[in-house]
């Protein structure tokens, strides 16, 4: 066996024990708090050495930055599936009409409230600040990227500048419900969809309204 075929057989097997460190990682964090949760005490979560687990992970911030991008990819996989939803074109609607997906997801989220708490280390931390912000940076892009799309479809063109204060009002609202549903353990995630699509119609709506509204001025 030469040593690229043995590369790509131990690939897989690598990226199990990867896995299986971050879980462990994850629950122990979840438990205890990103200080209270020692290399050993995960170690002893992933039934591995603490050795072995500095084999796939530098240290406890390498551990939050791969947490971080798993996060990631779940937000970048719903632009996805907006998209695909959206075979007429008209991507605005697939968002409004996705709300519930969304809302159903968060709440069924158990990494949520581990993210407070990676957000929280972010504001003590500047590596882990770092992390952080790379990641909102690429998520806000995507979702800009997404809300362009829909505008162009109704026939509007939108500077960034013109989208930053909607689309971080949206972020606002979703990433607050996070500490919602933590401070009201009782909150019925069904009973606030008719005020979250009229929320989000609205801030369509009115990005749409101010854009067309700022493009006549400037033709006339």
């Amino acid at each position: 066996m030469n040593t690229q075929t043995y590369a790509q057989q131990e690939q897989p097997r690598a990226e199990a024990r990867k896995a299986q460190v971050l879980n462990a990682a994850t629950e122990c964090f979840r438990r205890q708090g990103f200080h209270g949760a020692s290399m050993a005490q995960i170690s002893k979560a992933a039934g591995m050495s603490v050795g072995h687990i500095y084999h796939y992970f530098e240290n406890k911030e390498a551990i939050i930055a791969a947490i971080v991008e798993r996060d990631l990819l779940n937000l970048l996989t719903i632009t996805q599936r907006i998209r695909a939803a959206s075979a007429d074109g008209d991507i605005l609607r697939a968002m409004v009409d996705d709300i519930q997906n969304c809302t159903e997801e968060l709440n069924n989220d158990q990494d949520a409230p581990l993210m407070l708490e990676i957000i929280s280390e972010a504001a003590r931390n500047p590596d882990v600040a770092t992390i952080v912000q790379t990641a909102d940076r690429t998520a806000r892009e995507r979702l800009v990227e997404l809300v362009r799309e829909g505008l162009a479809f109704r026939g509007v063109s939108c500077t960034d500048s013109q989208m930053e204060g909607p689309l971080e009002v949206l972020y606002a609202v979703f990433e607050g419900l996070t500490v919602r549903m933590i401070r009201n353990p009782d909150l019925d995630p069904h009973i606030l969809l008719p005020s979250l699509r009229s929320v989000l119609e609205h801030i369509l709506e009115e990005l749409i309204f101010k854009t067309a509204r700022t493009a006549a001025v400037e033709t006339a």
